[in-house]
This record gives structure tokens, sequence and C-alpha cells, in this order.
């Protein structure tokens, strides 16, 4: 049996096979461009010894923290696959409502790649254009990811309850991932901080929302969020199976 065959087995439908190749195969791409940037900057990856090392490293200078970043997206989008065969295998509501809380705590990690852009600037000897679209490739694969894994999500909720219920749990996911991206990029929030810092991102989260009128950051969220959804209308209008 072939690597691929193993592989294809873990996925319910050929569709999902064919996503995951292509996100492995943007994923590699994007790694490629990392490693010739590295080289333009003589960096030996000898150097690296310990994870310490690594995340002392993940500055603009070498733009590892994109590695960072992708993986970060990469966990919605393999929660997502998760949610609908755990149902079938254990008809745990409890069991399913835990892991599409993960999956909604680690979504905006997708779309987040987006923001990476504000890293770009001239940087000698890297020419402007290499990093140019090295963001825009981290990005489009961080938002591939999200869109996908909403998908995944949007078509399990559709199915159990109703096409009307899994638009609004889009809708509601996608403002929510306009919130993430912002407490992500400018309050500079982390997804695990609602467990290791609650009470401090609360606080953040109630001021947002009781004073949304004299709030800066709420335009961000709102061209967050609607980016986002018309990327995913944009998606699910080409999908080749809609829902009944």
């Amino acid at each position: 049996m072939s690597l691929l065959t193993k592989i294809r087995i873990l996925f319910s439908e050929d569709r999902q096979f064919r996503s995951f190749m292509l996100l492995c195969i943007f994923t590699l791409f994007n790694f490629c461009l990392i490693g010739v940037r590295l080289h333009y900057l003589d960096f030996d990856l000898a150097s690296i010894q310990s994870s310490e090392d690594l995340f002392s490293l993940r500055g603009t200078t070498t733009f590892l923290f994109l590695i960072w970043n992708l993986f970060l997206a990469w966990i919605p989008y393999w929660v997502s696959l998760a949610v609908a065969p755990s149902y079938e295998r254990s008809k745990s509501p409890l069991l399913t409502g835990g892991l599409l809380f993960v999956w909604l705590l680690f979504l905006p990690n997708a779309p987040y790649l987006l923001t990476d852009l504000i890293h770009l600037r001239m940087r000698a000897p890297i020419p402007f254009w290499y990093d140019l679209m090295l963001l825009i490739s981290f990005a489009w694969t961080g938002l591939l990811l999200g869109i996908i894994s909403l998908y995944e999500v949007h078509r399990f909720i559709a199915w159990q309850w109703s096409k009307l219920a899994g638009w609004m749990i889009v809708i509601i996911c996608v403002i929510l991932s306009g919130l993430g991206v912002y407490i992500g990029r400018f309050l500079r929030w982390n997804s695990w901080d609602i467990l290791t810092h609650p009470l401090e991102l609360m606080e953040d989260l109630y001021y947002i929302l009781v004073t949304p009128q004299t709030f800066a950051g709420s335009g961000s969220i709102v061209i967050f969020a609607a980016f986002f959804l018309l990327s995913y209308l944009t998606f699910f209008s080409f999908s080749e199976k809609k829902f009944k």
C-alpha cells in the first residue's frame, strides 16, 4: 500500500483528500520560500540547537514566525475534519461541542495570517518583490485553511440541523473570527490565553462589547469579518457539492 493510499484512508471523501494535498503543497511551497530567504541571509540552520534557539529567531528578520503562525492555522482545519466522524462514532453532544469550541478558539489563527502583510518593507539583501510574494503565499494558505475548515463545520451543522442553522453558525463564526484577528494582532492575545489569562482577556473583551461606539478597533473587526465572509461565499459558490 502506497503512502498516498494510506493517507487517503484518513479522509471520508475524495474532496477532502484533494483539498488536503493542495494545502500540503502550498505549505511545502511556503517552507521553500522561507528556506530560499534564509539562504539569501546566509543563515546557518545548524546554529539552531534547541527550541529556545528557534523561538529567539522568530523575528521579522528571518520570518520564521510565519511557520509558527501557519502551524496554528492548521489546527482548526484538522479539528474541523474530526467533528463529523467523532459525532458519527460517539453520538455525544458533549464531545462534539468540545471539538467545535476548540475549532472556534483556533479559527481566527487562519485568517490572522493576512495581517502578517503588515511586516512588508524593504529588507536588504532580500528583494522587495520576494518578501511580498512570501507574505502573500502564507496569507493565502492561512485563508484557505480557514475557509475549508469553516466549510466542513458548515456542512456538519447543515446536515445535523438545517441550512438556516448552518448559515447562522457561519455568520457568527466569521464575526468572532474578525474579533479574534483584532485581539490577536493589536491586543496581542493568543488562542490559549483563554486558559492561561482568562480574567485579563475577558476584561478586554468586555470593554470591546460594552463600548463599541467608542472602540477604535471596531472598524478593523468589521472589515476583517467582511473580507473573511466574502472569501467564504466565493469559495462556497464554486463548491462542487451543495448542501441538501
